[in-house]
């Protein structure tokens, strides 16, 4: 009998076996595999942090792209913490979920104070992952934007909202896991949309293999990594 054929994946990991990237790693290298197409291009791969940044950059050091963030934060309402309220993106992105002004004790009030609280920590953000670089879109090319999940899409549709205001070339969306009623409301905002595996959000959440979450802190060093690893090999984010 033969024995199985795997899909190749490209690549070692720079990250090594740390438990709390490996997953995310494998998931970016096996996203690469479906992108090869941008292998060496001219396009540019935006994680959103934290927990992006490990699959966003192994997927750029697979294709040999230059990685960098856009700072982007979901935001929930003290009355009610279990449901996702909205996210907000520098650069002026801004998403609303509109069933939150409807429950009880939700005024539109209270959800722009939140967004104003999150609004003031975005620059403390951007300096620890950018040190206060602005965002490299300053030359019209094609943006990865990746993910390591796509659950309420807010965080997205907020990153995605902003970045369009650049006119890139095109936009694509990256992210392992995908619930599939989500990413049809994402869609339009991309020119392609690419995943791995299509579950509604709870049972993607039970299959999930990254239950553990990436600091800030963690996320930007690993950043730092990665972007030290492309500029080695003469890659300009």
């Amino acid at each position: 009998m033969k024995p199985p054929v795997i899909e190749p994946v490209y690549g070692a990991p720079l990250i090594g076996c740390d438990d709390r990237y490996e997953d995310r790693a494998m998931a970016g290298r096996r996203l690469a595999s479906t992108l090869k197409r941008f292998r060496g291009a001219h396009a540019i791969v935006l994680a959103i942090p934290p927990g992006g940044v490990a699959v966003g950059g192994e997927l750029a050091r697979s294709l040999r792209l230059g990685v960098d963030v856009i700072v982007t934060r979901e935001f929930r309402v003290r009355a009610h913490p279990a449901i996702a309220a909205g996210a907000i993106s520098e650069s002026g992105g801004l998403c609303l979920n509109g069933a939150i002004l409807r429950l009880p004790g939700i005024t539109p009030t209270i959800v722009w104070d939140v967004i104003r609280a999150e609004q003031s920590n975005l620059p403390d953000l951007i300096q620890l992952y950018r040190q206060g670089r602005p965002l490299p879109l300053d030359i019209r090319r094609p943006i990865i934007l990746v993910d390591d999940g796509l659950n309420s899409g807010l965080a997205q549709l907020a990153a995605l909202q902003a970045l369009r205001r650049y006119h890139p070339v095109a936009c694509i969306l990256a992210t392992p896991r995908a619930d599939p009623s989500i990413l049809s409301i994402v869609r339009p905002w991309v020119d392609d949309a690419v995943t791995l595996d299509l579950h509604p959000s709870g049972a993607a959440q039970a299959v999930d293999g990254w239950q553990t979450p990436l600091s800030d802190d963690d996320a930007a060093v690993l950043l730092q990594r990665y972007q030290i690893h492309t500029s080695l090999q003469g890659i300009n984010a």
